[in-house]
């Protein structure tokens, strides 16, 4: 299971004062993971297009890390397609649970 650190130190994105730093954050890791399972897969941007139901271009942007082409949700959406299962934990004020993300067929 992968562990990261959320409250020990500020982003990048906090540090410049970016008033969505917490969004950037979270597409951040995502891609960053996404593309990662990409290159240790060792698919082609062709292959892994066909793979994400992405064309050539967004591939390229994928894989670049380019946060603005990507929302939150398309990124969960393709770790589903990679075949990770992806959820939304919610903790505070006592209550805590998981939200499990279904990408839409």
């Amino acid at each position: 299971m992968m562990k990261t650190r959320t409250h020990d130190a500020k982003s990048a994105f906090h540090e410049l004062g970016m008033p969505d730093a917490d969004e950037l954050v979270v597409k951040s890791r995502l891609i960053r993971f996404v593309a990662k399972e990409l290159r240790r897969q060792a698919l082609t941007q062709r292959d892994a297009g066909e793979l994400l139901g992405l064309d050539q271009p967004n591939v390229s942007a994928l894989m670049n890390e380019k946060l603005s082409r990507f929302s939150v949700q398309k990124l969960m959406g393709l770790m589903g397609r990679l075949g990770f299962k992806v959820s939304i934990h919610v903790e505070g004020s006592g209550v805590t649970f998981d939200v499990p993300y279904q990408q839409a067929a």
